[in-house]
């Protein structure tokens, strides 16, 4: 490998190596053969090797499987026909250190021509520590999603309780046709008695759904469906309090891409809150959800209640983790509700409603033609 060409810094400007040392970033420069030609010290510190330990030998090496079976192939394919996967994009990936341990990374490739030869730079930075946020984040949100039914308990039992007991009831009207040997009317009570078993299927079905720990898996949303889903599943505890959920979500708003698991949880924590303070008002108004298009760049949720409404002391306190005004309160709902929406790339706040009460609201980017 003698006979590879090399970049060498000290062949540029003084500038460019001195960018290359004080860089916080890891930079690997590679040729057409993925052979390293360039690791600068922080790339040292990350990857645990000297320059000395790795130059002209394959990035394969900073990398674990599948990575690293793929590399060659996917530059060759780059080297034939052009087909960029990762050059000019950017994408999160796994890296391997010299003792073996595998860490997530940020990965950005450029393109650089110097002559007739090509080589490869990439720019590379640990997110170990992010990740290790984000699965925070993950907990929380289902500790919430535990917490958010464990609040609902007397409406799902209330709804569970319905379709088993009106199943019991059949079933002793089955057993009285049988001892009368009127079988002709069994079909009856017997499809009668298959469709509250599938309700009460589907109330569970709904529970297992909301409850679901998951990796973020983003996918085409459209806002009245979200919104639909989640008023659906609320029907078990609105009815045991009468109160009333209206929606306000036009057909024509652009489509999202959301997780919609978590943009759910959000909506069923802001409801479940409009609800309680409705209720804590001793207020007949309903609670209303509404979306709108805002900026012609984004989709605008609110969720608006006539209840007590939040004093002046405490607004600034909403969004602060352990904070809450409920008894029995664990005060991570809104604080993970905002990290929820932030790193949907929107924002959630809260306005006091002009009629009295309050107003959530939170933005999502939307996906315009």
């Amino acid at each position: 490998m003698t006979d590879t060409p090399r970049l060498h810094l000290h062949e540029k400007p003084s500038r460019f190596a001195a960018l290359m040392d004080a860089a916080v970033d890891a930079i690997i420069v590679i040729d057409h053969r993925g052979l390293i030609q360039e690791f600068n010290p922080a790339a040292e510190r990350l990857f645990g090797y000297s320059e000395q330990d790795v130059l002209l030998r394959n990035v394969s090496v900073l990398m674990p499987e599948p990575y690293a079976a793929e590399h060659d192939r996917y530059l060759g394919r780059y080297n034939t026909t052009g087909e960029a996967r990762i050059i000019g994009i950017g994408r999160e990936v796994q890296a391997r250190r010299q003792d073996g341990s595998v860490f997530p990374i940020d990965l950005s490739v450029g393109e650089v021509k110097e002559g007739d030869l090509t080589f490869f730079v990439g720019i590379i930075r640990d997110i170990s520590d992010r990740k290790e946020v984000q699965e925070l984040h993950r907990r929380l949100a289902h500790v919430t999603r535990l917490s958010t039914l464990g609040e609902m308990a007397s409406g799902i039992a209330h709804e569970i309780n319905q379709p088993l007991t009106a199943i019991a009831t059949y079933a002793q009207a089955a057993r009285r046709l049988l001892e009368r040997g009127a079988t002709a009317d069994l079909d009856s009570v017997l499809d009668k008695i298959a469709r509250q078993a599938e309700r009460a299927g589907a109330v569970i079905r709904q529970m297992r759904s909301f409850v679901r720990r998951q990796d973020r898996e983003q996918a085409l949303s459209h806002p009245a469906e979200l919104v639909a889903s989640v008023v659906q599943f609320l029907q078990m505890d609105s009815g045991r309090r009468n109160i009333d959920i209206h929606q306000e979500l036009p057909e024509d708003l652009p489509t999202l891409m959301v997780d919609t698991v978590q943009i759910q949880q959000v909506l069923l924590n802001l409801l479940l809150n409009a609800m309680d303070a409705t209720e804590s008002a001793g207020s007949r108004e309903g609670v209303r959800v509404r979306a709108s298009l805002e900026d012609n760049s984004s989709v605008l949720f609110e969720v608006l209640d006539r209840g007590c409404g939040v004093s002046e002391e405490h607004r600034g306190q909403l969004f602060t983790p352990f904070f809450t005004t409920k008894d029995a309160g664990m005060g991570m709902g809104l604080p993970i509700c905002r990290s929820i929406i932030q790193a949907h790339g929107g924002q959630l706040n809260f306005r006091p409603n002009p009629a009295g009460g309050s107003i959530f609201h939170f933005s999502l980017p939307a996906l315009l033609d």
